[in-house]
C-alpha cells in the first residue's frame, strides 16, 4: 500500500512539474549554424552534413550540478510520511514531499565530475541537411527539438541557415538565372554563337541570327533554363545581357566600307542665315576629374547638382 502511495505521489509531482514547465513555456535556446553551399547544390538538390554543438542536461547529476546520492530522509522515494491526528485518539499517516531532497529522492554534495557543476554538458550531433531545389538565399531549415536541452525545460530547435556562394557566371534572382556576355560590334550586327555551361554539367549553344542586331545591354531569354520553381511549376528562365565591345580605333578604309554598307548618316541642316555664326569645334575624351571647379566658392553650375539651390542667410 505504501509503495503504491509513494509511486502515485511521485507521479503526481512529476506531472505537476511538467504542467508548470508547459504553462511557463520554459524552453531552451535554439542552435543556429550557417551552411555554405554553391548554386549548383541548389540546382541539383544536394545533401550535406552539419555538425552542431548543443547543451544537454547532465545525466550524471540529473541537471543539479552536484554529486547525487540517495536521500537518507526518504530513502530515495522523494516522499516522507508524517502523522496527522484526525480525531482524539485516531491518527493517520499522510505522504508529503521530502523537504530534504524536494521530492527528487537524491541529495547532492560537491560538484558533479561530469559537468563540473555546470548542470549541462556539450554534445555534438550530426544533422543530415537535404537542400531543396527551391532553396533561396538565407533560407532557414529547422530541425525541431534538436537544439539546447537544459534541465526542466523543453528542448530548443536546431536552425541551419543556407548561405549560397556567388557564382562566377550566374546570378540567381528568384527562380531565374542572369548572365552577362560581351560580344564585338561585328558579332552584334552579323550574329554569333555562344556556349554556356549549365549547373548540371550540360552545354547550351545559343545563336544570335544574322540581321537581328543586338543593341547595347540588350537582354534575351532562354526558356526553362533557370532554377526550379515551387509547387511543380515550370522552371525559370536564363536571361542573357549583352555588352557590346566597340573598337577603340578604325582605319579610314574600314570607315569607307562601313559607309557603303550602313545607312547614310543624317544630314547636317544649317540655315543660310546662321552659317556665319557657326563655329567648328573638336571633341575630346571626358575626364570627370578635370571637370570639377577649383574654386569652392564658385557660383558655377558645376558647383551644385541640378535642382539643388543655395540657401543664403
Amino acid at each position: 500500500m505504501f509503495s503504491e502511495m509513494f509511486g502515485g505521489a511521485a507521479g503526481l509531482l512529476s506531472s505537476a512539474e511538467a504542467m508548470v514547465t508547459r504553462a511557463l513555456n520554459l524552453r531552451s535556446d535554439d542552435v543556429t549554424v550557417c551552411l555554405d553551399i554553391t548554386l549548383a547544390d541548389v540546382y541539383n538538390g544536394a545533401s550535406k552534413t552539419v555538425i552542431i554543438e548543443r547543451k544537454r542536461g547532465c545525466t550524471g547529476c540529473r541537471g543539479s550540478g552536484r554529486v547525487m546520492t540517495q536521500c537518507r530522509a526518504c530513502q530515495g522515494n522523494g516522499i516522507t510520511m508524517y502523522t496527522v491526528q484526525v480525531y482524539p485518539g485516531i491518527v493517520q499517516q499522510v505522504p508529503r514531499q521530502c523537504a530534504m531532497c524536494r521530492g527528487s529522492g537524491h541529495s547532492g554534495r560537491g560538484n558533479c565530475p561530469m559537468c563540473h557543476g555546470a548542470c549541462s554538458v556539450i554534445e555534438k550531433r550530426v544533422l543530415d541537411v537535404r537542400i531543396p531545389k527551391t532553396a533561396s538565399q538565407r533560407e532557414e531549415m529547422v530541425f525541431h527539438q534538436l537544439g539546447h536541452h537544459l534541465p526542466r525545460t523543453d528542448p530548443g530547435d536546431a536552425i541551419v541557415i543556407l548561405k549560397i556562394a556567388a557564382h562566377h557566371e550566374y546570378n540567381m534572382r528568384g527562380i531565374h538565372l542572369f548572365a552577362e556576355r560581351s560580344i564585338t560590334l561585328s558579332e552584334a550586327i552579323c550574329g554569333t554563337s555562344l556556349t554556356f555551361n549549365t549547373l548540371d554539367d550540360r552545354k547550351l549553344l545559343v545563336h544570335t541570327p544574322p540581321g537581328c542586331v543586338i543593341q547595347p545591354e540588350a537582354v534575351r531569354a532562354v526558356q526553362g533554363e533557370g532554377m526550379a520553381a515551387p509547387h511543380n511549376m515550370p522552371y525559370g528562365n536564363l536571361y542573357i545581357k549583352f555588352n557590346i565591345v566597340y573598337p577603340e580605333t578604325m582605319s579610314a578604309e574600314c570607315c569607307a566600307k562601313l559607309k557603303e554598307l550602313l545607312p547614310p548618316p543624317s544630314p547636317v541642316n544649317i540655315p543660310d542665315r546662321m552659317a556665319e555664326d557657326v563655329e567648328e569645334v573638336q571633341l575630346t575624351p571626358y575626364d570627370p576629374a578635370l571637370n570639377q571647379p577649383t574654386d569652392p566658392d564658385s557660383d558655377s553650375d558645376y558647383a551644385h547638382p541640378p535642382g539643388v539651390q543655395c540657401v543664403h542667410q
